[in-house]
């Protein structure tokens, strides 16, 4: 579908249109925000109030279990008990099976309530043929004034208003009508609003960008021609969905592998906990590159000595990655530190059971000297590179960047996203993910079909606001952008770092049309060194990175046919 604001958005299929599905469901959804007040088993007064249902749980809405609500549904109606709801959507939907129906005369407005949502002390007001409709919202206003359209042009009002509009040289429906698109408008909007009164209409603009920005990838693996996704997905810099796919993780894990080969196939947590650290903390894949790889432990001072050399021809700010106070001389004096402590660390790290917990230990040492956005890096690192246990627990917590959190925010409201529930917000996302690209009538292309877990949600959360002051700096519309949050940068390839790369297993490099590419570790395989009989259509993971990564399937080919990038 074509999308408002100039760029080219994912194809739905030919009959969904992406604005009219909003409209009919704010409609469905919006349509018993108001009990009636003329009817009798719905009409009662503040004494008659009901008590809260005693089967309800407080702790999550009572219609889509998002945790911690904050709203209790009305008191007012005795056949329909309170009960905690997030949102006015879910308290209709609540109402609605019990029976419940909008009122149908907004002359018989109670002032002290929205006449849609019925909140209290409501700020603004439409008025129509004298009659005064109090409303605390835009988006309260536009149920209301689609409820009037719905009834139709025989209604006496409705033709005077749609004679005095005619002669303005308007058309009611579309100056009343607030028009709604994803991208165009939540993406746009402030993030210190309230947000949409349902979360729901924001976690769907993000499984956007999360299926558009992870099918880019999946094209690209399929074959060279361009993705015809959003256009400054491909114009600027941004993350792969899946943590294990970005370049920098693959180049970690193709040293540790190698590491490992070098070591007759023994893996220990000390070596990759110190490459990890070395090479997180520094964060520039560039740099390493240029210095020939990761160092190990043994390897440090050599590495050491290089690095202050190019010091020497390059500035610091060129070879350590992120807006930090940091040189390459406190880089270095940290990392010796680092490694003085790594046996006692490695100790206390093999001992923790959660994510968290490692954390936490990370960030203990020289006093979070290495950063949490680098202990966070490290716990990843570890995580997919299967050094803790197997009773290891991975997805109850998450560390989430200011980026992060400003995605959380944006999607579900200030009001809602506050930082005692970042992280079951983030479950929440992860655990609806299905849902949302079903609604969204897409099939997700899943890395060998493993669905996004709790990182990698935190992951995306960090591109989506990457994605969100792209959209606002082609709109010029820089003003909005949250301060602190990272800015776009042009795209630059990193194909070139391939061009040295020869057969892991014969190390020759001839015959380029028989490589094959890893695509968690980056290495080459001739096709016929590694036994391959014919090359894979999308998607290939070598033995080592399968048996690492515990896959289910190596080499498991993802059909073309299971994503539509249009």
């Amino acid at each position: 579908m074509p999308d408002t604001s100039g760029g080219i958005m994912v194809n739905f299929g030919d009959e969904f249109e992406l604005s009219r599905w909003f409209n009919n469901t704010s409609n469905s959804v919006s349509s018993a925000h108001a009990t009636d007040s003329e009817d009798g088993d719905a009409a009662g007064s503040v004494d008659d109030a009901v008590a809260p249902s005693a089967s309800a749980n407080l702790s999550e809405c009572f219609i889509c279990h998002m945790p911690n609500p904050e709203f209790m549904s009305t008191n007012t109606v005795k056949k329909a008990a309170p009960v905690p709801v997030c949102s006015v959507g879910c308290e209709a939907k609540y109402l609605e099976m019990k029976g419940m129906r909008p009122s149908g005369d907004s002359r018989n407005a109670d002032p002290n309530h929205c006449f849609v949502c019925q909140a209290p002390d409501p700020e603004y007001s439409v008025s129509t043929r004298g009659t005064v409709t109090p409303v605390c919202s835009k988006e309260c206003e536009g149920v209301f004034f689609r409820r009037k359209k719905q009834r139709g042009n025989g209604d006496g009002d409705s033709a005077s208003a749609s004679k005095r509009s005619k002669s303005d040289n308007a058309e009611p429906a579309k100056r009343q009508r607030r028009t709604l698109n994803f991208l165009g408008d939540q993406l746009l909007n402030s993030s210190d609003g309230k947000g949409y009164k349902s979360w729901w209409l924001g976690a769907l603009t993000f499984y956007d960008f999360v299926y558009q920005r992870h099918g880019m990838w999946h094209s690209y693996s399929i074959s060279n021609d361009v993705p015809r996704v959003d256009a400054c997905l491909i114009k600027f810099a941004t993350c792969n969905i899946y943590r294990e796919l970005d370049r920098s993780t693959a180049y970690l894990r193709k040293h540790v592998l190698r590491w490992q080969q070098s070591h007759q196939g023994r893996l220990g947590l000390r070596e990759v906990l110190w490459m990890a650290v070395a090479f997180r903390y520094c964060n520039q894949l560039e740099t390493f590159y240029k210095l020939k790889g990761i160092p190990s432990s043994d390897d440090f001072p050599h590495f050491s000595k290089r690095l202050l050399a190019m010091t020497k021809r390059t500035a610091d700010s060129d070879l350590l990655a992120g807006d930090r106070d940091l040189t390459v001389a406190s880089y270095l004096k940290t990392l010796e530190k680092f490694l003085l402590n790594i046996d006692e660390t490695t100790v206390a790290v093999k001992e923790c059971t959660t994510s968290e917990s490692i954390f936490e230990t990370l960030r203990k040492f020289q006093d979070n000297a290495l950063g949490s956005f680098t202990c966070w890096q490290v716990v990843c690192d570890l995580m997919e590179l299967h050094m803790l246990a197997e009773d290891f627990i991975t997805d109850e917590f998450v560390w989430l960047s200011l980026d992060a959190r400003k995605s959380l925010i944006q999607v579900f409201g200030k009001n809602r996203a506050r930082p005692s529930e970042y992280v079951a917000l983030a479950k929440l996302l992860q655990q609806r993910q299905l849902q949302g690209f079903k609604a969204l009538q897409v099939e997700f292309p899943f890395f060998m079909s493993q669905k996004l877990d709790l990182k990698n949600i935190g992951h995306a959360l960090h591109g989506f606001q990457v994605y969100r002051n792209m959209k606002l700096m082609e709109h010029k519309q820089i003003q909005k952008q949250e301060p602190g949050t990272t800015q776009p940068v042009l795209y630059n390839s990193r194909t070139y770092m391939m061009d040295s790369e020869n057969c892991e297993v014969c190390t020759h490099p001839e015959n380029e049309d028989e490589l094959v590419l890893c695509d968690m570790c980056q290495r080459m395989f001739h096709k016929y060194c590694i036994n391959m009989k014919e090359l894979p259509p999308a998607s290939w993971v070598c033995t080592a990175c399968k048996k690492l990564q515990n896959y289910p399937h190596e080499g498991l080919a993802v059909e073309q046919e299971v994503i539509s990038i249009d």
